[in-house]
């Protein structure tokens, strides 16, 4: 029989993940990955290995200012194979792909040892800025780090608060500088390594910090001075499409766990195959339906975000709002066949060692990532349709 798994990368027909040998590392080091909660050294080798790692590096460090689709297929090949290092490779992508937009200076500092680094780092603005002389004194805590066991610069989201106001900033911190809390003990993603980072009252030069909101609108004068046209484009919607293409991954290898779960199983007390339910048919097509959907969803946003078009504000925002809530209900529909998928299969899907209650657990996870967060996401798309007023929204 001939069942409909994935075949092909949906976003590129020359795929970056060509190696047998980085397809088979990553899948040997699965286990061992979750079982650490953090990446295995053996897979952040082969990413660096293959080159992954400099995707959204600027060409002048040495990387290849790959542009998002590119990016995107990379981390749905590597997703498919193991969930948390596919994570792990969209968060430092981005991550890379943002701080090309920082000062030079900052850059310099970044990838002077080269541009084959994990960069982990939480971009919620989480600590809280004070002004002094030639920069800043840094205090909070960073949740969600992923790949933290790995990186020598952490990107973080802050706050400077003052008699002016509110002001958000991203800024770059050496690992010396911070930290580390491992308190990841979670239901899935389990090997992205996600854990906390803390900054106490700590200093940051200037060149380090980058005004959010510049970053938000791919408005940086700096990243307009490389070749890539990615530098560009605004900080949401590229970090809401490649999210969305991690767990396209995630969820393809959910598909094909099932059908390996169900394969060559009876039933219990009929002994009549299992892949001869018509119920069992039917959620399959659904699920199946839903994946090929949310593929051709994350496409047509990459259509969306690359090359990022001049436009005014009013347009630009009411684009950002398409990108995000597009991103937001691919990662909805690979999610729901989950749990469809979950649902179908019997008892020993529930066990620790089924590929498949893996794959359920991290979609579960991925999907409580406030970026692609459903309600705002819909709001916000929603508020455009009719012209409402965006301000105030996440985009």
């Amino acid at each position: 029989m001939q069942s409909h798994t994935y075949t092909s990368n949906p976003f590129t027909e020359d795929s970056l993940v060509t190696s047998d040998e980085l397809r088979q590392a990553l899948a040997a080091n699965r286990e061992s990955t979750e079982t650490l909660r953090r990446l295995s050294d053996e897979s952040v080798d082969a990413l660096r290995s293959a080159g992954l790692l400099r995707l959204a590096v600027p060409k002048h460090y040495g990387g290849e200012e790959r542009d998002f689709r590119d990016i995107a297929a990379a981390v749905f090949e590597c997703a498919r194979e193991c969930a948390s290092t596919g994570w792990v490779l969209m968060v430092s992508s981005a991550h890379d792909w943002i701080i090309g937009s920082f000062d030079p200076a900052a850059q310099d500092e970044v990838w002077r040892e080269g541009p084959d680094a994990v960069t982990p780092g939480a971009l919620a603005p989480s600590g809280v800025l004070t002004r002094v002389d030639d920069g800043f004194r840094l205090q909070g805590r960073f949740s969600f780090n992923s790949g933290c066991a790995h990186g020598k610069w952490f990107l973080l989201g802050c706050m400077e608060r003052s008699d002016d106001g509110v002001q958000p900033y991203h800024v770059v911190v050496p690992v010396e500088d911070l930290t580390l809390d491992d308190n990841w003990h979670t239901l899935g993603l389990r090997g992205t390594g996600s854990i906390d980072v803390v900054a106490h009252d700590i200093f940051v030069p200037s060149h380090r910090a980058m005004d959010s909101r510049v970053l938000a609108a791919g408005s940086s004068q700096w990243g307009r001075t490389h070749e890539s046209a990615i530098y560009s484009s605004p900080m949401v919607s590229g970090l809401s499409t490649l999210l969305s293409s991690a767990v396209l991954g995630i969820g393809e290898s959910a598909f094909a766990a099932s059908l390996d779960l169900l394969l060559g199983q009876s039933d219990k007390y009929t002994s009549q195959k299992k892949l001869d339910r018509p119920g069992l048919h039917l959620r399959l097509a659904e699920s199946r339906a839903e994946l090929t959907a949310a593929a051709a969803l994350v496409g047509e946003t990459l259509e969306l975000l690359q090359p990022w078009p001049d436009i005014d504000d009013a347009d630009a925002q009411v684009r950002r709002a398409r990108i995000k809530f597009q991103s937001s209900y691919s990662f909805e529909m690979c999610r729901r066949s989950g749990e469809r998928l979950m649902a179908a299969a019997g008892g020993r899907a529930a066990f620790d060692d089924s590929a498949l209650q893996r794959a359920f657990r991290d979609l579960t996870m991925a999907a409580k990532h406030e970026m692609v967060n459903f309600d705002n996401s819909a709001l916000a798309y929603g508020r455009s349709l009719v012209g409402l007023d965006l301000a105030g929204q996440v985009i």
